[in-house]
């Protein structure tokens, strides 16, 4: 092996390093040497002494784990954008199938460039954007910054309820006082509360009775939740329609993601709920601004294109002003990350995410070119060992009902 400077331009095709300033990629690439390998050489066995991170920058690779099929890797496809070492969250071994040439990162450093401030890049729309954004993406982000655009906000009476539920120390009587100011919402919670989702010895008839039943952190996430169905609606017939599918959408992933976090991780449920719901939030604004576009109202896979490069971006800076979690802001972030991954050993939101994500894309007839759902990190977290022939989850596939009773709570 011999080594090379990385150019820094060469590292904004790399998606932890794409939104960064070109002056942070100029003083990281004096930190980064290019390494080469011969085909057939061990590149990296993750373990004490191996490097922390390993992206691919020419040739294919073959990553190996102990217990999951190999993962093929070639310079330039989707999965080359991320560490080698990401592919799995457990041991693996990174063989040249080809010449190569690759770098190495130290972990905390990457982790620290993955978890900057969100708000650090929201007066720039250049940087929010990206590099090779489209001029479309490009000028949604301009408008925001000269307030021609306005982000959408969360309904008072749940933005009010979720400040005042923090206070732990507020009495049940209070607290109840302000939902039913929402008959909507009052109506969801008493309906979820006795629910078999979480029915009790006797049935909950007060909004008292659901709030202690559900518990003062529950409630909050479920007030967030029952209120988002106000941010899809407008008058206009095309923008009506567009947040109506998105809403739709919105709702599977909800439940999705609550089945998944309730059988398969420590994570309460009704936090995913929030964030499957949530996930697709940068849409709104987004599809508001493209109404001034025509070509975009009669070409749905344009549109896309636009919602995909954007949407996470977006998302994240709407749930950042509105002071929703940071495991939220990045869960919604990295939405279409598939081989995300964080540091943590245990599930996250962004996992069950990207999870949820991949089952429903796995089901439609015409989906876009997805990996397979045991190839994503966030897979092994999970649910591993819970793959369905049909290459969808099996702890989704056995909670239909389940699935279909969160559901029903957002389409009344």
């Amino acid at each position: 092996m011999f080594t090379t400077r990385i150019p820094p331009e060469r590292l904004a095709v790399f998606q932890p390093f794409s939104r960064l300033a070109d002056e942070q990629r100029i003083l990281l690439s004096h930190q980064l040497e290019i390494q080469e390998a011969s085909a057939g050489a061990i590149i990296s066995t993750i373990g004490e002494n191996g490097p922390d991170e390993l992206f691919l920058l020419q040739g294919s690779v073959v990553v190996t784990g102990p217990e999951a099929k190999p993962i093929k890797v070639t310079a330039g496809d989707g999965r080359s954008r991320y560490s080698l070492l990401s592919l799995y969250s457990c041991k693996v071994t990174v063989t040249a199938s080809t010449d190569v040439k690759f770098f190495t990162l130290d972990a905390d450093l990457l982790q620290s460039l993955q978890s900057e401030n969100v708000s650090g890049d929201f007066d720039n729309p250049e940087l929010m954007a990206g590099s090779n954004s489209h001029p479309i993406v490009l000028e949604f982000y301009r408008s925001l910054m000269n307030n021609r655009l306005e982000l959408p906000s969360l309904p008072e009476v749940s933005q009010r309820i979720s400040q005042i539920i923090i206070d732990e120390e507020l009495d049940i009587n209070r607290i109840a006082a302000l939902i039913s100011l929402d008959a909507s919402i009052s109506a969801r919670l008493l309906h979820l509360a006795n629910s078999p989702i979480y029915r009790g010895r006797y049935p909950a008839s007060r909004l008292q009775d659901a709030i202690n039943r559900l518990g003062l952190k529950t409630t909050r996430h479920l007030v967030l939740a029952f209120g988002l169905k106000q941010q899809h609606k407008s008058n206009d017939p095309w923008v009506k329609q567009q947040l109506l599918t998105r809403w739709k959408k919105s709702v599977q992933m909800g439940a999705l993601c609550f089945v998944l976090a309730r059988h398969c991780t420590q994570i309460p449920p009704e936090e995913a709920l929030l964030a499957g719901l949530l996930h697709n939030v940068g849409e709104l604004p987004l599809i508001e601004f493209a109404n001034q576009y025509p070509e975009l109202h009669y070409d749905n896979d344009y549109l896309e294109q636009i919602l995909l490069e954007a949407r996470g971006q977006a998302g994240a800076m709407i749930l950042h002003r509105w002071n929703l979690s940071m495991p939220l802001v990045t869960a919604v972030q990295h939405v279409d990350a598939w081989f995300y991954q964080s540091n943590a050993t245990e599930p996250t939101l962004a996992d069950i995410l990207i999870l949820a994500r991949l089952h429903t894309l796995s089901m439609e007839t015409q989906s876009p070119m997805i990996p397979d759902i045991s190839q994503v990190p966030a897979f092994q977290k999970v649910a591993p060992g819970q793959l369905s022939d049909e290459m969808t989850l099996t702890i989704l596939d056995s909670t239909r009902e389940q699935i279909a009773e969160v559901k029903s709570l957002f389409n009344r």
